[in-house]
């Protein structure tokens, strides 16, 4: 009996059979990136992946089986259904990546469709600082959009096709399409001179390659040709010496990246327009009674002139106003403080507005005139202007276009500090062969040069440069309303500022 257990035993252990399977599955390490994770769209059905995703392998998971044993002294019973493994599906490349928008912030890919595919992943790299791929992505159509990018900047971008078996994932070897992002708009463009040259600056693009200029004048009827190729990154200045007194001239920047042997991934151009001969004025200033008084030659080229002042001389600076004349007087302004002041010329063409260049100067206000303290009760005549203000107490009272002396050399309105020293209503003004019966009569030189109606003047000549060729002999001619109200508050000893 125990011989027979025994025989029966070992048959069985030898008829047992073990099957044991291992499922292996491969992994790669992507490192990550400094910049931030780019956002990825694609059509309906596209599925974000996070960045510390990793991509799976092609390769089919294997089922290693164990071979029953074959020393077993009885015949051993088939199992009913033998164990099949199903092949591995296969997947194509991608191929044909394009890449259709032209960009700084965003690039989008189209490719062909892979037969049999059920989705894409996409990896990316930012080729200027990083060797790794990272996965970004996973679309469910041939095409995606990556935004949130670098502008100047060189993509790899590796896509692969996958298959979905059993509930696995299938992938397929992945396609590389080098890009780039288009260069962004030219800043900080900005005239430096514009005589008989020329030049212009602008703010260096570190990832460009180089710069482009494109210059159009009345010999290119107003197209725009390329005019010349800067290959030196560090050359962010350009001067054009080949210009006409006159004429006018646009210029357009833009940075250019050449990759990959083929030019070039271009920026969007900026530009900038000269009239050539419309230079800086180079104006002088003086101050009285916390104005500012500025003067320059006139430019034959101007149309007229933008002023504009700032309490520092990097600015910001803040228009002050505009004016044809070869002058300008300010408000009043702060005592004892420094003001940085610049005058720009300009061409009206049309709609169009063409500046020159300007410089930057710095004048200290002074509430004196003359060197002389005036207080707060003043008459103040300019004679660039033709206007004439007066003060009561701080306050302007009243204000109004005058003449004043005749500009030949001979009945200048004198200029200085003075006080009314005489007043009369009515009286005759007598002078070489003339006599003229005025209303008001003001005098602030003991020379007989005073303020006073001038009947015989019609409202329109006053102010402007009627006083250049039609003035007086040297007295102020006033409107009659305007005189009136002034000769019934400006007593003996009221100040008198000229300039």
């Amino acid at each position: 009996m125990k011989k027979k257990f025994k025989r029966v035993f070992s048959a069985l252990l030898a008829v047992i059979t073990v099957f044991s399977a291992t499922a292996v599955f491969g992994s790669s390490t992507y490192a990550a990136e400094s910049e931030t994770t780019p956002v990825v769209s694609g059509d309906a059905g596209a599925v974000a992946v996070e960045a510390s995703t990793e991509p799976s392998e092609a390769t089919e998971p294997t089922v290693p089986v164990t071979e029953p044993s074959t020393t077993a002294t009885e015949p051993t019973t088939a199992p009913a259904t033998q164990p099949t493994t199903k092949p591995a599906p296969k997947v194509g490349n991608v191929k044909n990546i394009v890449k259709t928008s032209f960009l700084t912030d965003k690039i989008t890919l189209t490719w062909d469709k892979v037969s049999g595919a059920s989705g894409y992943y996409i990896y990316y790299k930012n080729a200027d600082s990083s060797n790794t791929f990272k996965k970004i992505a996973e679309v469910k159509s041939n095409s995606c959009t990556v935004s949130k990018l670098s502008h100047t900047t060189q993509y790899h971008f590796k896509i692969s096709a996958y298959v979905v078996q059993d509930g696995k994932k299938y992938e397929g070897a992945g396609s590389v399409k080098k890009t780039a992002t288009q260069p962004g708009n030219i800043k900080g463009l900005g005239k430096l001179h514009s005589y008989d040259v020329l030049e212009f600056a602008w703010n260096r693009d570190t990832k460009a390659t180089g710069y482009k200029i494109y210059r159009a004048s009345d010999e290119t009827k107003g197209k725009y040709v390329l005019y010349k190729t800067i290959t030196n990154n560090k050359t962010n200045s350009f001067a054009d010496k080949n210009v006409k007194l006159g004429k006018n001239y646009s210029y357009r920047v833009k940075s250019y990246r050449e990759l990959y042997t083929v030019c070039c991934y271009n920026g969007a151009s900026s530009e900038i327009k000269f009239t050539a001969g419309m230079c800086a004025p180079n104006f002088s200033m003086t101050s009285q009674l916390s104005r500012v008084s500025l003067t320059w030659k006139k430019n034959k080229y101007a149309t007229g002139y933008d002023l504009y002042y700032a309490t520092s001389k990097s600015g910001p600076y803040s228009k002050l106003g505009s004016t044809k004349n070869d002058y300008f007087n300010t408000g009043k302004l702060s005592n004892n403080k420094t003001y940085y002041f610049r005058v720009q010329p300009y061409k009206q063409q049309g709609s169009n507005k063409i500046t020159g260049t300007f410089h930057t100067k710095a004048q200290k206000v002074t509430k004196n005139a003359y060197g002389t303290n005036i207080g707060d009760t003043y008459i103040e005549i300019s004679l660039k202007q033709q206007h004439m203000w007066y003060y009561r107490n701080g306050q302007l009272y009243c204000h109004t276009d005058v003449v004043t002396g005749n500009d030949d050399g001979y009945h200048n309105t004198p200029k200085g500090a003075f006080s009314i020293w005489q007043r009369q209503s009515p009286t005759t003004l007598y002078g070489p062969g003339y006599a003229s019966y005025v209303n008001y009569w003001m005098a602030f030189t003991y020379s007989g040069v005073g303020i006073h109606d001038s009947s015989w003047r019609s409202n329109s000549e006053y102010g402007g440069n009627t006083y250049k060729g039609n003035g007086s002999h040297g007295c102020v001619n006033t409107p009659y309303s305007a005189v009136k109200k002034i000769y019934q508050k400006a007593g003996y000893g009221t100040r008198v500022v000229v300039y």
